[in-house]
């Protein structure tokens, strides 16, 4: 059965009246229309009613109307007064048990030719139940797929799901999840638009396995560790405590593992790691979700690789995603996504616009982008209405490419909101507010974005939708080189953040500051453990070195060439590190020459 709501109130300003549209359809009532200070919605199920009711106390100047006919709604809500609910006859009989009810008796009602029964309902006398809410048609269920990797994930422990990026990956990812709701899962994502911090992916996990990942104070996370330990009755605790503050950042002074040869510290702390998970996992079965490993650092690379190892007798599942099936973790079994069918497509939009459309070929990314489209052009279009300005009745929206949609999306925002995303896309793909020159006034600004498709968010942090949106959003900013400078100069003033100057500074096309900047990176991660990080930055120095020669003189390069000699020695690969020294010592004959 349909029933029909009006709401009458002048003069919202834009803001407000999408507050007002949203809620409505949020709870699943759908808006067919607007005119001059009144906005009408449609529902299947009565129980809009108790949003209505809660509605009063937001817009205190609203007059309601509700019918099962729609002009009857539209003139109920005419003759309202501020704050009143005015039902028709047929509706007070069907929720007389749930709310007390005023009869006004019969009233004369604009569009009708006789007086009708009008009633007023006054307040619930039960408590109110909502309508489900809205959201679950933006997601095509992959039920033979999901029945298929639950089959292969019975026969092995690691598997790699590659699909190309836009097909849906990480709403598959979701739906997986759900259905492991007998295991404990932590998930982590490798962000494309990043040189990656070292061993993040990995650090993330260890935080969610030790509940500290929403842990600020460095003194309550080191409880709440060494009480984490202590109830998983680890046999070593006063190492396996040092270990892992080691990796997690979380020593106050220096450890004894610190002073170890690296490749001793680093098969420590995978013991100890291993040996928390392994526990854990006697008590519940746990799986790792990691997205997007073909964009995951080198020492993380190394790390999965040793706990996929020594985790493999003990049935810990570790799911990963890329769009590449090369991604060089061993031992995985790839899953290769199949593409929705166009047709799924097709009667997603029909569900969510009523519309048929014969689509192109084409992604679920570009279709979720279209609808979201659709859906911010529907409300201006009823704003407008809202506001007398169109005498139109209908609303249909092409579908079109997905660089004008993406741009049409940009155009619909306000100037502030425009700004805000826009910074966003230059900041990065996975942004934490907190490490971000952002005005604590605009932060409302993530979740508003959150609302729209926009971004996601994920533990403390929040991450664009999808690759190819921030890629979409960052082709469309202007004056790019100058915004990652102006990043990359906050940056390299907070110490701990080298790894983000040295990426803004290689944006910004200054290599003399990104190769002094990469030579911090490598120390950094090399601190960290992650001497295979520290290698590839190295690397990525020496050749940019090569290919910017006038931004670093000799002694750029000897350094560069000792910090690797350095690094290979540290690691007892005597043949490489002489390789490296030797180059160093050539430099400083040359020095000696001058």
């Amino acid at each position: 059965m349909e029933y029909f709501v009006s709401i009458f109130v002048r003069g919202l300003p834009e803001e407000q009246f999408y507050r007002l549209a949203e809620t409505l359809e949020h709870f699943s009532a759908k808006i067919i229309q607007a005119e001059k200070d009144t906005v009408i919605a449609r529902s299947t199920d009565i129980n809009i009613l108790a949003c209505i009711y809660n509605m009063k106390e937001t817009y205190a100047e609203a007059r309601f109307g509700f019918s099962q006919y729609i002009g009857l709604a539209r003139g109920l809500s005419k003759i309202a007064n501020f704050g009143e609910i005015l039902i028709s006859e047929e509706i007070e009989k069907e929720i007389m048990e749930n709310f007390e009810i005023t009869s006004l008796g019969m009233l004369s009602i604009e569009g009708m030719t006789s007086q009708l029964l009008v009633c007023r309902i006054e307040k619930p006398v039960t408590d109110m139940i909502f309508p489900k809410t809205r959201g679950a048609e933006l997601m095509i269920l992959r039920k033979m797929e999901l029945e298929s990797i639950e089959n292969l994930l019975r026969v092995t422990n690691a598997v790699l799901v590659i699909a190309p990026d836009g097909s849906g990956k990480s709403v598959f990812l979701d739906q997986l999840v759900e259905h492991l709701s007998d295991k404990h899962v932590f998930r982590s994502v490798c962000p494309a638009y990043s040189i990656g911090r070292t061993l993040k992916p990995v650090t993330d996990i260890v935080t969610q396995v030790l509940d500290v990942h929403n842990v600020e104070s460095i003194a309550e996370r080191q409880k709440k560790i060494e009480q984490k330990l202590k109830d998983l009755e680890i046999m070593d605790i006063a190492t396996s405590y040092l270990a892992i503050l080691d990796f997690l950042g979380l020593n106050e002074e220096e450890s004894i593992l610190e002073k170890l040869e690296i490749t001793t510290r680093i098969e420590i702390i995978c013991d100890r790691v291993a040996d928390v998970v392994k526990r854990l996992s006697w008590i519940n079965p746990v799986a790792f979700v990691i997205e997007d490993v073909n964009n995951m650092d080198p020492s993380s690379i190394t790390f999965v690789k040793e706990l996929i190892e020594r985790l493999n007798e003990e049935k810990v599942l570790f799911i990963l995603s890329s769009w590449i099936p090369q991604v060089n973790i061993p031992g995985l079994k790839e899953y290769e996504l199949r593409p929705i069918e166009k047709t799924q497509l097709e009667e997603l939009i029909e569900q969510v616009t009523g519309e048929q459309k014969t689509l192109p070929p084409t992604t679920p990314f570009h279709v979720l982008q279209y609808l979201g489209v659709y859906n911010e052009e529907k409300m201006n279009f009823h704003y407008n209405q809202y506001q007398g300005k169109t005498t139109l009745t209908n609303f249909s929206l092409p579908f079109h490419d997905i660089k004008t949609i993406i741009k049409r999306r940009i155009e619909l925002l306000s100037d502030e909101k425009r700004e805000f995303i826009l910074g966003l896309s230059i900041a990065g793909m996975e942004l934490f507010p907190n490490e971000l020159p952002i005005d604590e006034k605009t932060l409302y600004q993530f979740d508003y974005f959150v609302q729209r498709g926009f971004l996601v968010k994920f533990l403390n942090r929040y991450l664009f939708s999808s690759p190819l949106l921030h890629e979409e959003l960052y082709n469309l900013v202007e004056d790019k080189q100058n915004r990652h400078l102006r990043l990359a100069d906050y940056y390299r003033r907070i110490p701990g953040y080298e790894e983000e100057a040295a990426f803004h500074y290689l944006k910004a096309e200054n290599h003399k500051k990104a190769i002094e900047y990469l030579m911090k990176s490598a120390q950094l991660a090399i601190e960290k453990g992650g001497y295979d990080s520290g290698i590839h930055y190295y690397q990525q120095a020496l050749d940019l070195c090569q290919r910017q020669k006038d931004s670093a003189d000799l002694e750029v390069l000897v350094a560069l060439n000792e910090g690797l000699a350095d690094v290979y020695r540290s690691l007892g690969d005597e043949e490489k590190a002489l390789k490296y020294y030797k180059v160093v010592l050539d430099s400083y004959k040359e020095i000696l020459k001058e």
